[in-house]
C-alpha cells in the first residue's frame, strides 16, 4: 500500500513535523532513506542505527543525548531495535518542518521478528526470543491507523507528495516545500507584544512564564512556581531567558539542578545568548546535581529545577526547604517522568510548606506548529497522554464493589481503553514511570499484571516479577560472590550479593514492581485487596515468598507492615532512582519460605547496630525506629550467617578478600573478625601496625572514605580497598 500523501507538502508548509514510514527487508529500507537523504543534501541527516548506513551514525542509547537539539532530518532505524525511549526523546528533537524517516521491518510480520531490544526485556533464564511481540503489534496498528503518516512499503515506488523519482517535478515541489519552511524559521501563533523582562520570548505563554520566574526571584519569599509544558513549548527556554535578565540585571547567585547535565542545555544556551548581549557573564549560573544541593546546600538567590518530575519526591521536599526561592519546571509528558504525576504527588507538600506556591502551564509549541502530526503520534504511540478514569466514575469503588484480576496480556494489548487506564495509573503514582515500562508491561517474560476493577473501570493496578528459583549450586554461589548477575531477578540478588543470604536464589518469589491506586481512591483499602489477590496466586502456584523493593520512608514501611511484610535488608548508600536507601520486605507464603524470612530478619537484626554507626549513620532516625518495630530482638554476634553459621561469615569475607563484595554489605563480618583477630594477626607479625591502623580506622571507628585517603596517603578509593582486602587476606590465610 503507498498511501496517498499529496497533503505533504501542506504539513511542510504548516510548520508540521512529517512521517515517513519505510517498511521492508533492512537493505530495501536503508536504500531508500539514502536516496530521501541524498536530495536533501543542504540538511544534516541523524541516523539512529547500529548498522553502518551513513559515515556517521549514532546507537540507539544516543537518543537521549538529542533532547535540546534542533534536528530537521532524523532516520530511526528499527532495524536495529525499537527503543520506546529512545524514539520518544529523539523525535522530540525535530523541529516544526522537520522529517521523520522511520525504517521497519514489514509491517505484517514485524511484530514475529527478533527485536534487537528484546534483550534489555529477557530476564535469565529466557532468551530475547521469549519476549513477545505485543508492544510491536500495538505499534503497528497505532501507526496504520495514523491518517497523517506517509506509509511506503517493499517493492511500491518510493512517492512523496507525487514523487516521480529523485528528478521528478513532485519531487522538486516536496522538496521546494521542505526547503522554504526550512529556511523560513518556525511559524507558530505570533506573540503579543511583550514586556522588558518578556523579550525574547517566542509566545505570550513563553513571555508569561519568563515574567513569572522573575517575580519568584524578586517577590516575597516562600513563594515557589512550578512551571508545566508539553515538550516543545519552550520551558527550559524560559528558565534561561530569565536566568539571563537576573544575571543582567544584578550580581545574582543563580542554581540549576536536573536529573542530568544534558536537560539544561537549552537554559544554559539562552542564557548565554542573552547575557553575552549585554557583555555579561554567566560564572554565576551553576549547575549541580539535586544530591549534591542536599548534601551540602550552597548558598543561592535562586533555584531552578528543571525536569523536577523525574526527580524523587523527598529530594524535591529537602529542596523546597533548603531554598526560599525556587522555580519547579517540568514536562507533561516526559521521558524521565510525568509533570501530571508531579503535580498530584507533590501537591501535598507544597501547601504544608509553602500554601502560598503558584502554578503556570504553557501550552502554545515554539518548536512546531499547534496539531503537530508527529506529536500526536509519539502520543498515541507511547501512551504518553495515558490517563486514569474520572474520579467520577470511581466515587463508589471500595473493596466490596471491585473484583481483582490478573489480566491476560494478549487480551490487555488489545483493549486500549483498559491499557490507558492501568498506564495513566502508573504514570501518576511513580516519577519513573517511561515508555520502556509500557513494552516491559506488555513483553516482559516474567511480568504479570493486576487490576481492580469497578465496573467497567481501572481503580488500582499491580505488576508483579516472577523472580528465583535458582536450583544450580554452582550458580548461587557465582551470585553470592559478586560474579554473576542474572537479569531481572531483583530480589534475590539483592539478598544473596548484599544481604549475605547465599541461599535466597534457591527460593521462588513474585516481586512487587509496581502498585498504584487511583488518587482519588486512597486509603480505603484497595492496595491491600491488590495484594491478597496476588497472595492467593502464590499459595496456589507454591511460591515461596511475596517481596518487594523500595525506597525506605516511614509511610512506605507503615504500609508494607499493614499488609504482612516485613523488611529483610536495607541498602547501606542512597538509591540513585530514589533517593533513599533501598528497603527490602518480604511475606512468606511457604513454610520453608517462612524459615527463610525470619532467618533474614533475624540476620538484619544483627547487623543493623554494625551498619547504624557506619555507612548508616545518616539515616532517618524515624525509619530506624520503624525498622526495629517490625524486627526480633538480636542475638548471636553481627557477622554470623543467618542461623548464627559462622562459615556464611567466613564465605563473606572470602568474597570481601576477593573483590567482589563492598566494604559497607561486609562490614559487619568484618567488624567481628577484626575484633577477634587483630591483636593476634598483629603480635604474630601477620600484619603490619600500620595495616593494623587501616583497619581499625576503617572497620572498628568507621571513618569515612576521604578520612581513610588522607590519613593512610593513598591514591584514592580503589587504593584503600586493594589494601584493605589483601590485609584481611593476609589475616585469613
Amino acid at each position: 500500500m503507498n498511501r496517498d500523501t499529496t497533503t505533504a507538502g501542506l504539513g511542510l508548509l504548516r510548520q508540521h513535523r512529517t512521517i515517513l514510514l519505510l517498511a521492508g527487508e533492512a537493505d530495501w529500507t536503508a536504500a531508500r532513506a539514502r536516496e530521501v537523504v541524498s536530495a536533501r543534501p543542504d540538511l544534516t541527516p541523524v541516523w539512529l542505527t547500529h548498522r553502518p548506513l551513513a559515515p556517521k551514525t549514532h546507537p540507539l542509547r544516543d537518543a537521549i543525548g538529542l533532547l535540546g537539539q534542533d534536528l530537521d532530518l532524523l532516520i530511526y532505524d528499527a532495524h536495529s531495535g525499537f527503543d520506546p525511549d529512545a524514539f520518544g526523546a529523539a523525535t522530540g528533537a525535530i523541529r516544526g518542518g522537520g522529517l521523520l524517516i522511520l525504517l521497519t521491518p514489514p509491517l505484517d510480520n514485524w511484530s514475529h521478528r527478533p527485536d534487537p531490544e528484546a534483550e534489555r526485556i529477557a530476564v535469565w533464564p529466557h532468551a530475547a526470543d521469549a519476549v513477545s511481540g505485543r508492544f510491536l503489534a500495538r505499534l503497528v496498528r497505532v501507526l496504520l491507523a495514523d491518517p497523517h503518516l506517509h506509509l511506503v512499503q517493499q517493492f511500491e515506488p518510493l512517492l512523496l507528495p507525487r514523487w516521480e523519482g529523485a528528478g521528478g517535478k513532485g519531487a522538486e515541489r516536496f522538496l521546494t516545500a521542505q526547503k522554504q519552511t526550512s529556511h523560513s524559521g518556525r511559524s507558530p501563533p505570533s506573540p503579543q507584544p511583550l514586556s522588558r523582562e518578556g523579550r525574547g520570548a517566542k509566545t505570550t505563554d513563553q513571555a508569561a512564564a519568563v515574567e513569572a520566574i522573575l517575580k519568584t526571584a524578586h517577590g516575597r519569599a516562600r513563594r515557589p512556581l512550578v512551571l508545566t509544558a508539553h515538550r516543545g513549548r519552550g520551558k527550559s527556554a524560559a528558565l534561561g531567558l530569565a536566568a539571563g535578565r537576573l544575571l543582567i540585571d544584578g550580581e545574582r547567585m543563580i542554581l540549576v539542578t536536573a536529573p542530568r547535565r544534558a536537560a539544561v542545555v537549552s537554559l544554559f544556551r539562552h542564557a548565554e545568548a542573552l547575557t553575552a548581549s549585554q557583555s555579561k557573564s554567566t560564572e554565576r549560573l551553576v549547575f549541580l546535581s539535586p544530591d549534591t544541593i542536599v548534601a551540602d546546600p550552597p548558598v543561592a538567590d535562586l533555584l531552578l529545577v528543571d525536569e523536577a518530575a523525574a526527580i524523587p519526591t523527598p529530594l524535591l521536599e529537602r529542596l523546597l526547604v533548603q531554598y526560599p526561592r525556587i522555580v519547579f519546571a517540568t514536562t507533561v509528558h516526559g521521558y524521565e517522568g510525568t509533570g501530571r504525576g508531579f503535580e498530584i504527588r507533590f501537591r501535598a507538600t507544597l501547601d504544608h510548606l509553602t500554601p502560598d506556591w503558584r502554578a503556570l502551564r504553557l501550552d502554545t509549541p515554539i518548536r512546531w506548529a499547534p496539531d503537530d502530526p508527529l506529536e500526536a503520534l509519539s502520543f498515541r504511540a507511547l501512551l504518553l497522554d495515558a490517563a486514569p478514569a474520572d474520579a467520577g466514575q470511581l466515587t463508589t469503588a471500595m473493596p466490596s464493589t471491585c473484583r481483582a484480576e490478573r489480566l491476560d496480556r494478549d487480551q490487555l494489548a488489545l483493549d486500549e481503553p483498559t491499557l490507558r487506564e492501568l498506564f495513566g495509573l502508573l504514570v501518576l503514582a511513580h516519577y519513573q514511570t517511561r515508555p520502556l515500562d509500557l513494552r516491559m508491561l506488555l513483553d516482559g517474560p516474567n511480568v504479570r499484571v493486576y487490576v481492580l476493577r469497578h465496573g467497567a473501570h481501572v481503580a488500582a493496578t499491580l505488576l508483579a516479577a516472577e523472580e528465583g528459583g535458582f536450583m544450580d549450586a554452582g550458580l548461587r554461589e557465582a551470585i553470592f560472590m559478586g560474579r554473576r548477575r542474572p537479569r531481572g531477578h531483583l530480589l534475590p540478588q539483592t539478598l544473596s550479593a548484599h544481604a549475605g543470604l547465599a541461599d535466597a536464589p534457591r527460593y521462588r518469589y513474585l516481586r512487587v514492581i509496581r502498585i498504584a491506586v487511583h488518587p482519588a481512591l486512597s486509603r480505603r483499602g484497595l492496595g491491600g485487596m491488590l495484594l491478597r489477590r496476588l497472595r492467593q496466586d502464590a499459595l496456589d502456584e507454591g511460591i515461596d515468598l511475596l517481596g518487594a523493593s523500595f525506597g525506605a520512608t516511614p509511610d512506605l514501611l507503615a504500609f508494607w507492615g499493614r499488609c504482612g511484610y516485613r523488611p529483610v535488608q536495607i541498602g547501606t548508600s542512597r538509591n540513585a532512582a530514589s533517593g533513599e536507601q533501598a528497603a527490602v520486605v518480604l511475606d512468606a507464603t511457604t513454610e520453608t519460605g517462612a524459615r527463610f524470612a525470619a532467618q533474614a530478619q533475624r540476620r538484619l537484626a544483627r547487623r543493623l547496630p554494625v551498619l547504624l554507626a557506619g555507612p548508616l549513620r545518616a539515616l532517618d532516625p524515624v525509619i530506624v525506629v520503624a525498622l526495629l518495630r517490625a524486627l526480633p530482638a538480636p542475638s548471636g554476634q553481627t557477622g554470623e550467617g543467618a542461623d548464627g553459621d559462622p562459615d556464611e561469615s567466613r564465605d563473606e569475607l572470602n568474597a570481601f578478600a576477593a573483590g567482589h563484595r563492598t566494604l559497607e554489605a561486609t562490614l559487619p563480618a568484618l567488624t567481628d573478625f577484626v575484633h577477634d583477630r587483630l591483636q593476634p594477626a598483629l603480635e604474630s607479625g601477620i600484619i603490619a601496625p600500620d595495616d593494623a591502623a587501616l583497619l581499625i580506622a576503617a572497620i572498628r571507628q568507621f571513618r569515612p572514605m576521604h578520612e581513610l585517603i588522607r590519613l593512610f596517603g593513598s591514591q584514592g578509593r580503589d587504593a584503600i580497598l586493594t589494601r584493605l582486602r589483601g590485609v584481611i587476606r593476609s589475616m585469613m590465610e
